[in-house]
């Protein structure tokens, strides 16, 4: 006959086995169980992107934008952040909503970045000439950007005036920046910007 102490010892361990195999079912169940769908969450990220693809429809057609360049690059954004947003969905609904919106935001923007790049230009002329700073737009996407003045001969005056223009021309996508500060042909120095292409999203 055992002790009574060695069942009680005994009867414990069981109890215990019990539970932990217990928590290990509850926590595979968790864990492996499929996750119901969110069909709410689904239907309006589905809405969301139609109404940007209609948004996106209505700006093409509009033609010239009266809208202050802030707005109009902060629009830019908002597009690419909600494409980020969608662009690894495996739904197909939404992956087949995300190229259309994809072939949408590509098109709009190389339409609008060089228009924007011209606005941003003609709002700096009258301020820029009081400093006697002349500034233009060049290259084939409107992307080279032009600063005349004999104040950008020494070259720190440069790099001080590309650190305050830097986020801007970066978000204007504009591919390179010129300082030239007499008629001479050699007094030039340009800078590269790394920013993105205009189709790029």
């Amino acid at each position: 006959m055992e002790p009574e102490n060695y069942k009680n010892r005994k009867i414990g361990k069981y109890i215990v086995y019990v539970l932990l195999i217990g928590a290990a079912a509850g926590i595979a169940w968790h864990f492996l169980k499929p996750k119901p769908v969110d069909t709410a969450s689904h239907d309006n990220m589905a809405l969301f992107i139609e109404n940007k693809i209609i948004d996106i429809d209505q700006k093409l057609n509009k033609g010239e934008d009266e809208t202050d360049i802030a707005t109009r690059l902060s629009w830019h954004k908002s597009n690419t952040a909600l494409y980020n947003e969608v662009k690894n969905s495996p739904d197909k609904t939404i992956e087949a909503q995300r190229k259309e919106l994809e072939q949408k935001i590509v098109k709009v923007q190389t339409k609008e970045f060089p228009a924007l790049r011209g606005a941003y230009v003609e709002s700096k002329k009258e301020v820029l000439g009081q400093e006697h700073i002349d500034i233009s737009l060049s290259g084939e996407k409107q992307d080279v950007l032009t600063f005349s003045g004999q104040m950008f001969e020494p070259k720190k005056m440069q790099k001080d005036f590309m650190k305050n223009i830097h986020e801007i021309v970066y978000d204007l996508r504009f591919k390179k920046i010129v300082y030239k500060w007499s008629d001479n042909q050699k007094d030039f120095a340009d800078y590269e910007i790394d920013s993105k292409q205009d189709a790029e999203i």
